[in-house]
């Protein structure tokens, strides 16, 4: 038996554990608008987007993150009965 093989028979024998997964996605789009100063114009826009005046859908996505943190609770290993 291989190294691989000795590695991957003992990683299906450890025990499992539960995760759970935020997943966080990223859209941006951006809007020009007059204002006075910066401060002015993202109040402006706040606005806006509360009265839904910008469409933000699909084309507008830049990504997406992945942040897992385990859960305090191990399962049995793989083939043994729950």
């Amino acid at each position: 038996m291989s190294l691989m093989d000795k590695l991957g028979a003992a990683k299906e024998k450890s025990a499992l554990c539960e995760f759970d997964v935020t997943i966080t996605e990223t859209f941006k789009r951006t809007v020009t608008v007059t204002a006075r100063d910066q401060c002015e114009a993202e109040e402006i826009v706040s606005e806006n987007w509360n009265n839904d005046e910008y469409l933000i859908d699909a084309e507008h996505f830049t990504g997406a993150d992945f942040e897992a943190a385990p859960v305090k609770r191990e399962l049995p290993a793989r083939g043994t009965e729950l």
